[in-house]
């Protein structure tokens, strides 16, 4: 009598069980890239900060980013957005000319085209950037005419807010990369927090 055993079917080995630990660390570390820039702003933003009013051009540009991608209806275009807005802060700032008039200018014109081209009428999270411009942006607005605790305040709750905006977003994976929202609200949490912890 032939004894027939099924064979045992090899154990597939997870991906990346291959590799050394170390590696596995190095790559895990790296796989979480938006994290650590989101840290590394936020650290320079807030170093030797003693009033948090500045830091209302953050969630401004936050704001201002997420409209601009929703009404271009393509997530991919956050980063290009984002490094052209940090690029023209800065050469308005080598230039010591103020960034606010042509941002609030910018919003209101994003805001108009999104209006027109029926924002409002796409997908509920989609949709919402259009009041969270309004909201975000005019609290950091409102913020810079308010004293430096008010108005620090105001800017840490304004940043806080836009984080939990950024953790739905990053669920939902909508509106904008998962790698921007991330980015984003590691920043917006941290230094709202920051702000209110050293002003």
């Amino acid at each position: 009598m032939t004894d027939i055993t099924p064979s045992a079917e090899p154990t597939p080995t997870p991906a990346g069980a291959e590799r050394p630990l170390p590696i596995r660390a190095l790559l895990g570390i790296a796989h979480r890239w938006p994290t650590w820039l989101g840290l590394a702003v936020m650290a320079q933003s807030a170093f030797g900060m003693d009033d948090g009013r500045p830091q209302a051009l953050i969630v401004f540009l936050a704001a201002l980013i997420y409209l601009g991608t929703a009404l271009l209806g393509r997530p991919a275009v956050v980063w290009p957005l984002f490094v052209a807005s940090v690029v023209g802060v800065a050469v308005a700032r080598v230039l010591d000319a103020d960034p606010w008039p042509a941002l609030v200018g910018g919003a209101v014109c994003v805001t108009v085209l999104a209006l027109v081209a029926g924002v409002a009428r796409r997908p509920p999270l989609t949709a919402l950037q259009v009041p969270f411009m309004l909201v975000f942006g005019g609290a950091a607005v409102v913020a810079l005419s308010l004293s430096p605790v008010a108005g620090s305040y105001l800017v840490a709750a304004a940043l806080i807010g836009h984080a939990v905006q950024d953790v739905v977003v990053w669920r939902a994976n909508q509106v904008v990369t998962r790698s921007l929202a991330e980015f984003c609200a590691v920043l917006d949490f941290t230094l709202g927090v920051a702000i209110l912890v050293l002003v």
